[in-house]
């Protein structure tokens, strides 16, 4: 694949995922007047009280965590993108009432929506892993609040400057792109609820329950784990006393 072709690929990912943040099922939202949606705007705000909370910036701690937690969710959103290609064969393109070509043409975006912002999520985690192996391996820890601002232009070390505005950007970019990875997250998993919800509901079941001959859940437990519900609650009540007394 030549460079240009990658790229892009990755802008066209990039505006997808852009759009779909703020788009709806039936694709008549507007973007937002600040550009950003309100989840980015607190985002940002976050981003830019880390940086002041935490003039250190990344612990090494903080950046194995990180790496760990990305790594999971990449791996588990990859998985979960290829299992869901296939469910576009189940859309219905031939139906003919009005109200089911609405509910079939809301089923394709949102799974459009979901494959969108799951595959802009797993290239932020990407590029966010290596940004903090890189950090991890070759970055240096700077203290921000070791600097203070020179009394006169004359007395300004501009390479130092610009060290300080590299750090201080990457920071900041890289604490909203942490909060960004979740907030695409969230959305692609109700995207992922309202596919499944209106397919669910497409189907109808006619169906007769006789209340009085269902049994209530303890019931159920108690019938098929006579003995074992005594122990489990035995061994529940052991693992809250023991916590209170770990706590006290």
């Amino acid at each position: 694949m030549g460079f240009y072709v990658l790229l892009y690929y990755i802008l066209n990912l990039i505006k997808a995922g852009h759009e779909w943040q703020y788009q709806n099922a039936t694709k008549t939202n507007c973007r937002p007047k600040l550009y950003f949606t309100l989840l980015q705007w607190i985002a940002i705000g976050l981003s830019l009280l880390f940086l002041l909370k935490n003039p250190l910036g990344f612990t090494r701690d903080l950046i194995d965590t990180l790496l760990s937690s990305l790594s999971i969710l990449t791996g588990f959103f990859l998985a979960l993108l290829v299992y869901t290609y296939d469910k576009y064969n189940d859309i219905d393109y031939t139906c003919k009432n009005n109200s089911e070509k609405i509910k079939e043409y809301k089923t394709k975006n949102y799974l459009l929506q979901f494959h969108a912002l799951t595959s802009y999520a797993i290239f932020i985690s990407i590029i966010l892993i290596i940004a903090l192996v890189v950090i991890l391996l070759w970055g240096r820890d700077t203290l921000l609040s070791d600097y203070c601002l020179a009394s006169s232009w004359r007395n300004i070390d501009w390479l130092l400057t610009i060290k300080l505005c590299f750090v201080v950007i990457v920071r900041i970019l890289l604490v909203y792109f942490i909060f960004d990875f979740f907030i695409l997250s969230l959305y692609a998993i109700c995207s992922l609820f309202q596919f499944v919800n209106v397919k669910a509901n497409k189907q109808k079941i006619d169906i007769e329950i006789n209340m009085s001959l269902v049994e209530s859940d303890r019931k159920t437990l108690k019938k098929a784990f006579p003995y074992y519900i005594i122990i489990c609650l035995i061994s529940l009540m052991f693992l809250v006393g023991l916590i209170i007394y770990i706590v006290a």
